[in-house]
């Protein structure tokens, strides 16, 4: 990352737009008065960039990045890296209550990598408000924290990772080499191995379930299969004999049955009782249905007539609506005189809120403005003791012939206590005007709902009639509705009456042709065993005929059925010899027969069950000693895959290995940043670390080894810089994947500290590093003779309102 052009407005000390234009720069200083605002252009770096600055020590807090007497502030980073040009840019904004927001970040791509991001360049997106931060630490491979490790050496942390503890210093290096990974993958590998133990358990207590699976089985079932086909084929051969058998039998027994059935149904053949009740019963009900159908056709009329005079009445609801419409009426007349004052009321209320709003807003300008002329007066009054007659002024840097008198300074903070309570008058006159305009405009939108409504009914009720005469027509309706309710009743009931009628009337019909469908029924049957033709015209004396005939005709089959119960007999001795001896020989081979159904159904369908039986218990046998083989192979597999797992987690179990990944990038380090370290001492320290703990070597010292915490402030900057430039130079090959070669840093540190040979040795080191390794250094310093041996210079001016950034001739 090496920054191209740095643009401030609204930031921090920067009240006016500053640049600083880095383009052709490779070594440069900061030099400038204390509280100048320096530092504060490393803080635009790092705020344009990450949304904060390693100062605030809080990184969500932004109200440090606004210029106190501004509302708004930008801050604009142009920068290189890998060959592209990028735009990082955040907006700052104050809030109604004071504090400050950041607004349209955004970070952009060049398509031109000469450009410097005018509003005519064309870019790509890559990121917009809070999705900046993300994507910059994605584009450099570098967090915040880490980014001020290794670019940004801010005041006061310089020499942290010098004094840092070994469990924190290996916490930033597992970061920066992106280490985290090798734990979780040694948590997934141990997981991997137990999953892979309990499935090779699984699948042998699997295969113990296949130990009817042999091969002297599947022998055993080959014989049994060879065996059945045998008795099949012999089945086969049985079977005609014992059909001819069992046909005899069956003829013998129909002709049994028969000859039962018929003596049975003419044993049945009965006239019914009561047929004498029901022809009296049927005469008493067609005189019952005559009387009914008269008393009908009466309530008939009656009804019609109620209908025709409740038709020509007005309809109901028109009267209903009229009625209520006319009440309704009444009501918000009454009502409207109340809601017009009330309406009043609150707009005169409206307009004195108003003008009181109005009166505050003004006197909180008056106020503001009042607090900036004593803010101003105190800045004067600050720089008057440090005026001396014939010395430099210290802002315009002319001549001073006449040093003023004391300045009497008003009271800044009682201004600023009169701002707040000004301000505060403006809000709560604010919310009072909302709430006071939403009940205006409620009771407003009531008055004229109300208005409306009383229009519209007025409209409606133009032609209709008066109350009274509304009221006398629905009491007309109600009494003709009661009219025409109490001739329905009636002719329901009637109709009702006429329904239960007709329906005895029928079930008595019914019951006469149930007596004929009876008769017909237990007749007909009896034609092929000879029954007469019916007399059609007397029921009773059909019935009397057709149960003599049937008294004859039974007495005829009881004679005929002796003899053929004989000839059964003998067929089934002799289909019963043929059936046991069959039946021995499929129980001499286990074949199972359904006893509850003869011999020539179930012979032959047992023997073929059986045998598909013993070929699918073959069959299951063949499948099983398949399956047991490829379960085995699976269980060896889930063995071997377990025992790799097993190993890989054991090899990379704890943090074993990122220790010594560490431990190895802390070699290479150290083992640079010694080098550095003995260059800028003059050879007197050498660098070294004992279990993570740094420790410097005297050589001046009988080789003493010290830890760094004795260094001096000179000795410590020098430790602390070595570090910080070899963690600069090696990132890029010890880092995570993704991270990028860093090709600037910048030294926010106290070079005054050092003596001239130290400090002519950090001169040359930093020299030497802009120059021979092709990156860009920025020094903040206090010392003119560093200053001076800095090709490029920024001087950083601040006036009564603002810092200000120029550019040094060389």
């Amino acid at each position: 990352m090496r920054p191209v052009l740095l643009e401030m407005n609204g930031f921090a000390s920067f009240r006016e737009a500053a640049a600083v234009d880095l383009r052709e720069v490779d070594y440069f200083a900061l030099v400038g008065p204390t509280g100048s605002g320096k530092s504060t252009v490393i803080d635009a770096i790092t705020f344009a960039l990450y949304g904060s600055a390693p100062r605030w020590d809080n990184r969500r807090m932004v109200t440090n990045a606004l210029a106190p007497t501004t509302d708004r502030g930008t801050v604009r980073l142009v920068f290189d890296l890998a060959g592209h040009r990028y735009v990082a840019a955040r907006e700052l904004r104050r809030t109604a209550r004071g504090g400050v927001q950041v607004k349209n970040a955004r970070l952009e791509r060049l398509a031109d990598p000469d450009a410097l991001g005018m509003p005519d360049d064309v870019t790509e997106v890559l990121a917009a408000d809070s999705e900046v931060t993300p994507a910059v630490e994605k584009l450099f491979g570098l967090s915040f924290e880490h980014f001020l490790t290794c670019v940004v050496l801010p005041q006061g942390d310089f020499a942290e990772f010098l004094h840092a503890q070994p469990a924190k210093r290996q916490e930033i290096f597992v970061k920066l080499m992106g280490l985290e990974i090798y734990p979780r993958i040694a948590q997934a590998a141990n997981a991997e191995a137990e999953g892979e133990k309990q499935r090779a358990e699984l699948l042998a207590q699997q295969l113990e379930e296949f130990g009817d699976a042999t091969e002297r089985a599947q022998h055993v079932a080959q014989g049994r299969v060879a065996t059945l086909e045998k008795v099949a084929k012999r089945v086969r051969t049985a079977l005609p004999g014992l059909a001819k058998h069992s046909a005899a039998v069956t003829e013998a027994r129909r002709a049994c049955e028969t000859l039962i059935a018929e003596r049975d149904r003419l044993g049945e053949v009965a006239a019914p009782a009561g047929l004498d009740e029901l022809g009296k019963r049927e005469r008493e009900i067609r005189a019952a249905v005559e009387l009914v159908d008269e008393e009908l056709t009466a309530a008939e009329a009656a009804d019609t007539t109620a209908r025709e005079h409740l038709a020509a009445a007005p309809p109901r609801a028109s009267l209903e609506q009229a009625h209520r419409d006319r009440l309704e009426l009444d009501g918000a007349e009454r009502r409207l005189l109340t809601t017009q004052e009330l309406q009043r009321r609150h707009a005169t209320a409206l307009i004195d809120v108003t003008a009181a709003g109005e009166e505050a807003e003004r006197l909180a300008l008056r106020a503001r403005r009042a607090e900036e002329a004593t803010a101003r007066f105190h800045l004067a009054a600050a720089l008057r003791p440090h005026l001396r007659g014939g010395a430099a002024c210290p802002v315009c840097e002319q001549r001073v012939t006449t040093v003023p008198g004391p300045l009497v300074a008003p009271d800044l903070e009682a201004a600023e206590q009169a701002r707040i309570r000004a301000d505060r008058d403006v809000e709560r006159l604010r919310d009072e005007w909302t709430e006071m305009s939403r009940t205006e405009q409620q009771a407003t939108g009531e008055l004229n709902a109300l208005t409306g409504r009383i229009a519209a009914l007025r409209s409606v009720l133009a032609d209709a009639p008066a109350l009274e005469r509304v009221t006398a027509a629905l009491t007309r309706r109600e009494r003709l509705e009661r009219a025409a309710d109490e001739a329905d009743t009636r002719l329901r009931h009637t109709r009702a009456t006429r329904a239960s009628t007709e329906e005895a009337a029928a079930s008595v019909r019914g019951e006469v042709r149930a007596a004929w469908s009876t008769l017909e029924r237990v007749r007909d049957p009896l034609v092929a065993l000879g029954a007469q033709a019916l007399d059609r015209d007397d029921l009773i004396a059909a019935w009397t005929a057709l149960v003599s005939w049937a008294a004859d005709a039974a007495a005829t089959r009881k004679t005929a059925l002796s003899d053929a119960q004989e000839r059964l007999a003998s067929a089934r001795g002799r289909l019963a010899a043929a059936e046991d001896r069959l039946a021995d020989v499929l129980a001499a081979h286990g074949v199972n027969l359904d006893t509850e159904r003869p011999l020539t159904e179930t012979a032959e369908p047992a023997v073929a069950a059986a045998l598909e039986g013993a070929r699918q218990e073959m069959r299951r046998l063949v499948e099983r000693r398949e399956q047991a083989a490829k379960l085995d192979v699976r269980r060896q597999e889930a063995e071997r895959r377990h025992q790799v797992a097993k190993t890989l987690g054991h090899l990379l179990r704890a943090d074993g290995f990122p220790r010594w990944l560490v431990a190895t990038a802390l070699d290479v380090l150290v083992t640079d940043a010694s080098e550095t370290l003995a260059e800028l001492s003059g050879g007197q320290f050498e660098l070294i670390h004992d279990d993570g703990n740094f420790l410097v070597v005297d050589h001046a010292d009988a080789d003493s080894r010290r830890p760094v915490k004795t260094l001096s402030g000179g000795e410590t900057f020098q430790a602390s810089l070595a570090l910080a430039l070899a963690l600069s130079a090696q990132l890029p090959t010890m880092a995570a994947a993704g991270a990028v070669r860093l090709e600037s840093i910048f030294l926010d540190e106290g070079f005054g500290t050092l003596d001239e040979t130290t400090l002519e040795t950090v001169a040359v080191t930093l020299e030497e590093l802009a120059v021979r390794k092709d990156q860009m250094v920025g020094i903040v310093t206090h010392s003119s003779a560093l200053a001076e041996r800095v090709p490029t210079r920024f001087t950083v001016h601040r006036d009564q309102r603002t810092s200000s950034v120029r550019r040094d001739a060389p």
